[in-house]
């Protein structure tokens, strides 16, 4: 029987998430905080004074999904924990002993939570995470980039067909996602929540919140219809920051 489940999701910018539990917390893909100065030190300063055990998941190297300065952190705290893909490793941008990294289909597992990394449609990979039997699911960059407006027809088909194999292999591991977090980029053009609706219509999706978007707060809002055609619900986003606690009786937005 699955027990309640309390988290709080904060949105903090691009494709970076916090993710927090009674004793533990996650932070996906951190590169900067939200926008107001590159500088800004909240996330840093809330996370590194936050009780309990701190978990640094990064997809890939991009500048825009990993942030260097993350690995100075562990000199503050000492109950903190970095889960790379092998991606980071090859690219240079970090080195053994950083972190513990993982090759696609592999996985880390301790007292608090369950990781398996699968692929992507760009570098590096993406995460699905359990904790008290829900799963939590961080696409990376995984997506349909099918750019089918800047294309050839075949092209375009060749990079759907990419993004439907890899999803594939999700929906064999993982049939029901508590929460995901997925790109939905309007860069895409015209079907830019083609992927997310391929997404949530392959696997069965609790709650959905987007990223990757940019700026684009009311175009990416959009896919909260298409996705309650899959009794998916979307938690739409109007400012980074904004936090969202799930519990026992549903879902609080707290701005």
């Amino acid at each position: 029987m699955v027990g309640i489940l309390v988290m709080t999701v904060t949105y903090i910018y691009h494709s970076c998430y916090l993710v927090e539990f009674d004793g533990f917390s996650i932070l996906f893909d951190y590169y900067r905080d939200a926008p107001g100065g590159e500088r800004s030190e909240w996330v840093r300063d809330y996370l590194l004074n936050r009780e309990g055990d701190l978990y640094l998941l990064c997809s890939h190297s991009h500048y825009d999904h990993f942030n260097p300065e993350i690995l100075t952190w562990r000199e503050k705290k000492k109950d903190i924990h970095y889960i790379f893909s092998k991606e980071l490793l090859e690219s240079g941008v970090s080195r053994v002993g950083d972190a513990l990294y993982l090759e696609k289909e592999g996985g880390y597992r301790d007292r608090h939570l369950r990781i398996k990394a699968f692929g992507s449609t760009d570098a590096g990979g993406s995460f699905l995470v359990e904790h008290k039997q829900r799963q939590i699911f961080h696409a990376g960059d995984l997506n349909n980039w099918h750019w089918n407006e800047e294309v050839s027809t075949a092209e375009a088909l060749s990079y759907e067909n990419h993004f439907l194999c890899e999803l594939e292999l999700l929906a064999e591991e993982s049939s029901h996602l508590y929460l995901a977090m997925f790109p939905v980029d309007p860069r895409l053009g015209r079907e830019f929540m083609r992927g997310a609706e391929q997404f949530v219509a392959r696997i069965k999706t609790d709650l959905f919140l987007p990223m990757h978007f940019g700026e684009d707060y009311d175009k990416v809002n959009r896919f909260e219809k298409i996705a309650a055609l899959y009794d998916c619900q979307f938690l739409p986003l109007s400012h980074p920051r904004q936090s969202f606690r799930f519990g026992g009786t549903g879902v609080d937005d707290r701005g």
